[in-house]
């Protein structure tokens, strides 16, 4: 006999604790399906450890292998070797463990929620542990009020808006799904590569640097090179506008983005495009898509990411953060490098680079650089902030003039204003917001302070020390969410105060070691040849065997497993 002794969450991802009365489960052909009420294979748990007899499984609630959640039902946990069955774990605990248990992920600002259940088969002999999954979303109740309530009545024009506003919303879809299916109809076989953006007007830095590598290399000529770029969060669009993008990305049979494409959301592309994100960001601690689910704002059900064809990552060690966030394969994340890592890598751009500095802020020659350099605070773009009352520019100040320092403040981009320096200041500290790219920027620092940014692991390359600011990391794992342990994946001293931050800072206790440490895990090629790799390998589609083929394997795999039926008998009582 098979037991469930506990049930824990990481995220996303059910870890579920098995034990048997024998050393079963130390058997390693063992397999164990997640089936439902109609004897059909979902998915297969992962193993996790055996320790002490107790068996750790673990499963991703949001992908089923077809990257997708695991849809509505419920499920038993089927014991098999092979494809025979061998038992089913039973359940062993109290009602209190069972609603202890439970999840529910609000997703869409809370406009829907998915919910992951457990109880117990009450029509078998043993008490079978059944999962429960469901999504809904949320319904349209009566607006009518009771007796002795008074709702005051809406101005007309807000109560046009809400009666008819998502019957147009449902109209001008059709209309893009018209649109689409027209210009792909006349250019389905056209070679179209297709820069696309809905969050900037102008090409970022991963994308610019693909961009103008395809150019030198002449693959212009080859390939008709399309942009479409919009910043459709700060600037309303008109409908033309958005039915020319939607003419663009018909006519594409390579779609490259950096970030989420929010139309991409609720329209299906065909299967022969080739949707290619080179994420912005690269592995910071922020909790991004699938990784944040439950938060307010993480996506649906279904979103944008579901349909990445690959995602670029800077080394096979991390591609499962990903995965994870994206909510589609680990062998979908390609380990090619960040595109804007290659101009960044070069010796000569460097030097280059390092001396135009110089010229424009003679200031920093010969001093040593701190550069300040944390993420916002806040939902978005609309109400991003950081909380300058927290950093002691006194003692800070006193620091510089101590070790012949200056102090550059770089504020994420989305962070409003200027950062608030006294004059009697100015000597040493600078900011920096409107300088345009963060990592030129690290050729001249010599100690970076940051928090939860991706920006350490560029940073890294430097091989400088760094030290690391969270001074809400508990509420901001809560409200954010990480995607992996923080503590132990930065590289270099957590300070949680500033007065903590100046006396390391002051003794140089910067835990340099780990820099060393990370550097290897975090990236495969440190050289200058990403774009090559993103252009030759997911662009032209000249995959790597090793990817190809492990990548094949696994949907294969996933085919098969999904493919398995048991006989499944209906209890008695549910027949009458």
């Amino acid at each position: 006999m098979v037991y469930v002794r506990n049930i824990e969450w990481e995220r996303i991802h059910l870890y579920i604790d098995l034990e048997a009365d024998d050393d079963l489960l130390s058997d390693d052909r063992l397999r164990f399906f997640l089936v439902n009420q109609f004897g059909e294979v979902k998915v297969e748990f992962k193993r996790v450890s055996f320790v002490d007899g107790i068996l750790r499984l673990t499963l991703n609630i949001t992908n089923n292998g077809i990257n997708r959640c695991i849809g509505n039902g419920t499920y038993k946990i089927f014991v098999c070797i092979d494809e025979k069955l061998i038992t089913i774990p039973v359940y062993e605990g109290t009602t209190e463990s069972l609603a202890g248990w439970g999840r529910n992920f609000n997703y869409l600002t809370n406009k829907g929620v998915y919910t992951a259940g457990f109880m117990v088969d009450e029509y078998s002999d043993a008490p079978e542990l059944q999962l429960l999954f469901y999504n809904s979303r949320i319904c349209t109740y009566s607006d009518k009020p009771p007796v002795d309530e008074v709702i005051p009545k809406l101005p007309f024009k807000e109560r046009m808006i809400k009666k008819y506003k998502p019957k147009i919303q449902r109209h001008i879809t059709r209309m893009y799904g018209i649109t689409y299916r027209f210009f792909r109809f006349f250019n389905k076989n056209r070679k179209t590569i297709l820069f696309l953006s809905e969050k900037d007007e102008k090409l970022a830095l991963n994308m610019a640097a693909v961009y103008n590598r395809m150019k030198e290399r002449g693959l212009d000529k080859e390939y008709h090179i399309e942009l479409s770029l919009r910043n459709t969060e700060n600037i309303d669009y008109s409908k033309w506008s958005s039915a020319k993008m939607i003419a663009k990305i018909a006519k594409a049979s390579v779609i490259i983005v950096d970030d989420h494409i929010p139309f991409f959301d609720n329209f299906l592309l065909d299967r022969d495009v080739v949707l290619i994100q080179i994420w912005h960001a690269g592995a910071g601690f922020k909790g991004v898509g699938y990784s944040r689910w439950g938060h307010y704002g993480c996506p649906g059900i279904f979103s944008c990411h579901r349909q990445y064809t690959y995602c670029i990552s800077p080394s096979k060690a991390i591609r499962h953060f990903f995965s994870e966030q994206f909510g589609i394969l680990d062998e979908q994340i390609i380990p090619t490098g960040m595109a804007r890592m290659d101009s960044y890598m070069d010796p000569k751009v460097r030097e280059e680079t390092t001396e135009r500095i110089y010229r424009e802020y003679p200031v920093l020659k010969d001093k040593k650089v701190v550069l300040f350099a944390p993420t916002y605070r806040g939902q978005n773009r609309k109400t991003a902030y950081y909380p300058y009352e927290l950093i002691d520019f006194e003692g800070l100040y006193r620091y510089a003039e101590k070790n012949d320092a200056v102090v550059l403040f770089k504020m994420h981009p989305w962070v409003p204003g200027d950062v608030p320096i006294e004059e009697k200041y100015a000597d040493r500290f600078f900011s920096m917001n409107t300088y345009p790219n963060i990592n030129e920027l690290f050729y001249v620092t010599d100690l970076l302070i940051t928090d939860y940014s991706s920006s350490m692991y560029e940073f890294l390359l430097m091989e400088k020390p760094m030290l690391f600011f969270p001074f809400d990391k508990n509420q901001y794992s809560v409200s954010r969410g990480f995607h992996r342990d923080y503590d132990s994946n930065v590289p270099g001293k957590i300070c949680c105060t500033f007065d903590e931050l100046l006396d390391a800072m002051n003794k140089e206790d910067y835990e340099f070691e780990k820099v060393g440490e990370m550097l290897n895990q975090y990236f495969d090629n440190v050289d200058t040849h990403n774009c090559d790799r993103i252009i030759d390998w997911l662009v032209l589609g000249n995959l790597p065997e090793e990817y190809k083929i492990a990548l094949q394997k696994k949907k294969e795999q996933i085919k098969k497993v999904r493919s398995i039926r048991f006989e499944v008998e209906t209890p008695d009582i549910l027949k009458e």
